[in-house]
C-alpha cells in the first residue's frame, strides 16, 4: 500500500519523513519538496498553512456598485479559492493522490490544522482518487518516537474539528467583508483625511479595539484627586522598617485630620509595639503550561510582543525542541513520561543540580491544573539543550526555552516557605501597621527565579519599643489606569472570550498593522484613526462592538466541534443574527453621517526633508507612508514635474539633517532586522534612485567612493 501524508509546514513534513525511514527529496518548485520514503512507499507533502481562503465572488468585486448587505443574505457572495502561493501544492496533492491508496492527515493537531488538512487539502485528493482511504495522525510533538507511535496508531479524522474551523472562516468572511465595506463606504469622506482607503472591521478585532478605546477614555477622562499618607521609618537592629498609619490613605476631605495627626506625632522618638504576629505560609509551585499562560508569562518576563512570543514557541516546536504549543490543557495524564526528560537534564550545566535533587527525592509527579482538554499535554520541553546549542536559531528562542524549561522543572519542586509578619505599633496614640513577607526557603523558586516576588528582609523584633528614624506626611495624587501591554491585552482577551489561544497574538498585530493602535514602550494606545472609528460606531452599533457578540459565536462553534449542530445550522444562525445587527447600523447611519459632517480631522502630517526637492528646488519633500505600507518621497510643490523618489520599503526610516556631499540631498538612515538582529545603513534617496535606474548600486553610503558617514554626518574620506 502506498501512503500519502499531508503535513502543515515544510519542517514538520521533513521531521515526519525522517522519523519513518530513509528519505529521498523530490523538488517540485522553489519552496516545495516532497519527501519520499522508498522502503515504505510513503510520500510526505508539506503545505504552507492554508492553501485556500475565502474572498468575494466576481459579482461582488466592486465596493460601490454592490450592496454590502447582500454579502450577508446571498450564499453565493463568497467563495473559497486558492491563495496566491497554492498552485504548486495543489498540483502535488493531485499528482500523488493518483498513485496512493491511503491518505494520512498529519497537519497541526488543532481546529485550524484539521481545517487545513481535511477541508483545504483532502478535497483535491478525493477528486483525483475517489477510493482513497483516510485517517489522521494526532501529533503532540515532532519527536521520532512520537511520530512512529502515532503513525502506527492513526485515528478517525476529526471532521467536526475541521468543520468548526470552516464555520469560523465563513462567519468571519461574511461579517468582515460586509461590515468593512459598509463602514468604509459610510466614513469614506473622513477616511481620506487619514490617508487610508478603507478601515478593517471584524468581530474579534473591532471588539478588542472597543475595549482598548474604553481604557483610553478612562485615562482621558481621569481626574487626579489628592490624597495623603502618613508613614514612619522605625529602627530595628540597624535596619529601617516602614509602617503606615492604619487610616492610609486619607482622602482629600480628610486632609485636615491627616495634617493634625502629623503635627501631633511628628516629634515623637519611640513607637510602642502593640502586637507582633508572625506566621509561616507555603507558596505552591506553578501549574503546567497551556498556551495562554505561557504567552502571558513570556510577554511579561521578556517584555516582547505576543506575536513574537507565539512565533518563537511555534519555531521551537517545528525544531523538535518543545511539544505542541497550542493547547488548553494544564493537566498531565498519569502515564506521561516525565522521568525521561528529568534524567536527560541531570547533566545540564544550569539545570543539572536541581534535576538531580528531584530524582534523588523521587519528585517525579508534577503539579496539576484544572483542565485536561484531551488534545495535547501541557507545553513541555523535549530536549535538554545547553543555551549555546546551535539548534536554537536566535537568542529569543534560547530565552523562551530557558523560561519554559525552568518552569517545567519547577512543577516537581518543593513548596517555597514564606514568613509573614504583621507589626502593629502606636506612635503616641495613633495606630500604625507594617506588613512584611520574607523568604525562608526558596523551594521551586530556585529554578524559576522569574516567578519570585519581591521579598522583604527577615525581621526579628526585640523589646517592646522601636526608635523612630523619620515620620512623613506625603501628599500624593491618584493615577489613571495604565494602558494595556501585550500581557494585559492577552488577559483581557481571555476574560472576554475574544479570539482563540492561537489567534490572539495575530489580532493584536493586525490592529497595529492597520494603524488603529500603536505600541510605545511596550504599551498600546489608540491612534487618532482608532479613536475616530470607535467614536463614530459606539453610539449606533454597540451590540456589535460588545464582546458578548463574539463570545456567543464561539459558544456556537463549540456545538459543531462537539457534533451537536451542523455547520449549516450555525452559519445560518449567525448570518441571521448579524443581519439584524447590520440593519440596525443601516437604520442609524443617517445619525452617523450627520455627526461626521461636524467632525474635524487633523490631516496626517508627514515628515519633511530639510533640503528642497532635487528636481524643482522650490520646496521640501514629504516622507509618505501609504495604507499598504508603501513608502516614497513626494515633493510638496504640486507643480513639480518629476515629484517622486522611491524608498526602501523595509525597515524604519529616519531623515537626518546631514546632506549628501555629492548631490546636496538629505541622508536617510534605515534601521532594519534580520532574524533576531537589528542593523542600520545609510542612503541618499536621490543617488539611490539613480542607482535603481541604471542598476549601478549607487546611493548606498557604505559603497560611496569619496564620502563616508561618521556619526550620522556625510564627510569626505
Amino acid at each position: 500500500m502506498t501512503t500519502l501524508i499531508i503535513a502543515e509546514k515544510a519542517k514538520a513534513a521533513k521531521a515526519i519523513a525522517e522519523a519513518l525511514g530513509a528519505v529521498k527529496s523530490i523538488k517540485k518548485s522553489k519552496y516545495l519538496y516532497i519527501y519520499h520514503i522508498p522502503l515504505k512507499e510513503i510520500y510526505v507533502i508539506p503545505l504552507r498553512g492554508h492553501i485556500l481562503g475565502y474572498k468575494n465572488t466576481k459579482k461582488y468585486k466592486s465596493w460601490t456598485a454592490t450592496n454590502p448587505r447582500d454579502i450577508i443574505t446571498d450564499p453565493m457572495a463568497i467563495e473559497k479559492v486558492p491563495t496566491n502561493y497554492a498552485f504548486p501544492y495543489i498540483n502535488a496533492l493531485k499528482e500523488y493522490a493518483k498513485i496512493c491508496d491511503h491518505c494520512i492527515i498529519g497537519t497541526d493537531a488543532d481546529i485550524e490544522g484539521c481545517n487545513i488538512g481535511l477541508y483545504d487539502a483532502f478535497p483535491f485528493i478525493k477528486r483525483e482518487n475517489n477510493t482513497i482511504s483516510i485517517s489522521q495522525m494526532w501529533l503532540s510533538s515532532l519527536q521520532k518516537n512520537e511520530i512512529i507511535q502515532k503513525y502506527k496508531n492513526t485515528i478517525t479524522p476529526k471532521w467536526s474539528w475541521g468543520e468548526t474551523g470552516e464555520a469560523r472562516a465563513i462567519i468571519d468572511a461574511i461579517i468582515g467583508f460586509s461590515a468593512t465595506r459598509e463602514v468604509t463606504n459610510t466614513l469614506r469622506p473622513l477616511l481620506k483625511k487619514f490617508n487610508v482607503k478603507f478601515t478593517s472591521i471584524g468581530r474579534v478585532q473591532t471588539s478588542l479595539l472597543y475595549l482598548i478605546y474604553l481604557r483610553e477614555m478612562q485615562i482621558k477622562k481621569f481626574i487626579s484627586e489628592p490624597y495623603y499618607t502618613i508613614e514612619a521609618n522605625l529602627i530595628n537592629q540597624n535596619n529601617i522598617i516602614k509602617v503606615n498609619h492604619q487610616s492610609n490613605p486619607f482622602k482629600k476631605e480628610d486632609d485636615v485630620r491627616a495634617k493634625d495627626i502629623y503635627q501631633k506625632i511628628k516629634n515623637e522618638k519611640f513607637a510602642k509595639i502593640i502586637k507582633n504576629t508572625k506566621s509561616t505560609v507555603k507558596r505552591k509551585p506553578p501549574t503546567p503550561l497551556n498556551t495562554s499562560v505561557l504567552l502571558i508569562l513570556l510577554t511579561r518576563t521578556l517584555k516582547i510582543s505576543a506575536n513574537q512570543a507565539f512565533n518563537t514557541m511555534n519555531a521551537l516546536y517545528l525544531n523538535q525542541i518543545i511539544s505542541y504549543p497550542r493547547t488548553d490543557s494544564d493537566v498531565y495524564k498519569d502515564n506521561f513520561n516525565h522521568i525521561d526528560f528529568l534524567n536527560k537534564s541531570t547533566t545540564h550545566s544550569e539545570f543539572g543540580a536541581y534535576s538531580s535533587i528531584l530524582i534523588k527525592k523521587n519528585r517525579i509527579k508534577p503539579t496539576k491544573g484544572k483542565k485536561d482538554a484531551g488534545d495535547h499535554p501541557p507545553i513541555t520541553p523535549l530536549e535538554s539543550l545547553e543555551l549555546n546549542s546551535s539548534r536554537f536559531e536566535n537568542n529569543l528562542q534560547r530565552k523562551v526555552y530557558n523560561i519554559l524549561t525552568r518552569l517545567y522543572l519547577a512543577l516537581f519542586g518543593d513548596d517555597a516557605t514564606e514568613s509573614k509578619t504583621i507589626l502593629n505599633v502606636l506612635i503616641k496614640d495613633e495606630p500604625f501597621v507594617g506588613r512584611f513577607v520574607s523568604l525562608i526557603s526558596d523551594g521551586f523558586l530556585k529554578i524559576a527565579p522569574f516567578l519570585r516576588p519581591k521579598y522583604d528582609t527577615e525581621i526579628e523584633i526585640i523589646g517592646n519599643t522601636l526608635a523612630i528614624d523619620k515620620i512623613a506626611c506625603n501628599s500624593k495624587e491618584t493615577q489613571p489606569p495604565p494602558r494595556y501591554t501585550d500581557t494585559t491585552l492577552l488577559q483581557l482577551m481571555e476574560r472576554n472570550h475574544l479570539g482563540t489561544k492561537a489567534t490572539r497574538p495575530v489580532i493584536i498585530q493586525l490592529l497595529e498593522k492597520r494603524e488603529l493602535i500603536s505600541r510605545t514602550q511596550r504599551r498600546y494606545s489608540l491612534t487618532e484613526l482608532g479613536i475616530f472609528l470607535i467614536d463614530n460606531l459606539k453610539d449606533i452599533w454597540l451590540p456589535f462592538l460588545d464582546p458578548k457578540f463574539t463570545k456567543r459565536i464561539e459558544l456556537l462553534l463549540e456545538e459543531i466541534k462537539e457534533e451537536r449542530k451542523t455547520i449549516e445550522e450555525i452559519v445560518e444562525n449567525v448570518r441571521l443574527t448579524f443581519l439584524d445587527l447590520f440593519d440596525k447600523f443601516i437604520a442609524n447611519k443617517k445619525q452617523l453621517i450627520e455627526k461626521m459632517d461636524k467632525v474635524k480631522v487633523k490631516p496626517k502630517e508627514f515628515p519633511l526633508t530639510t533640503s528642497n526637492c532635487p528636481f524643482c528646488n522650490s520646496a521640501p519633500m514629504k516622507l509618505i507612508t501609504t495604507y499598504k505600507k508603501k513608502r516614497f518621497l513626494a515633493c510638496s510643490n504640486e507643480n513639480c514635474e518629476i515629484k517622486y523618489l522611491n524608498l526602501p520599503n523595509k525597515g524604519r526610516v529616519y531623515i537626518l539633517e546631514s546632506r549628501c556631499k555629492a548631490c546636496g540631498f538629505n541622508i536617510f538612515k534605515i534601521n532594519t532586522r534580520k532574524g533576531n538582529k537589528t542593523y542600520s545603513y545609510h542612503i541618499c534617496p536621490k543617488c539611490w534612485n539613480e542607482g535603481l535606474t541604471n542598476k549601478s548600486g549607487k546611493g548606498f553610503c557604505s559603497k560611496c567612493e569619496h564620502y563616508k558617514i561618521v556619526k550620522g554626518v556625510c564627510v569626505k574620506k
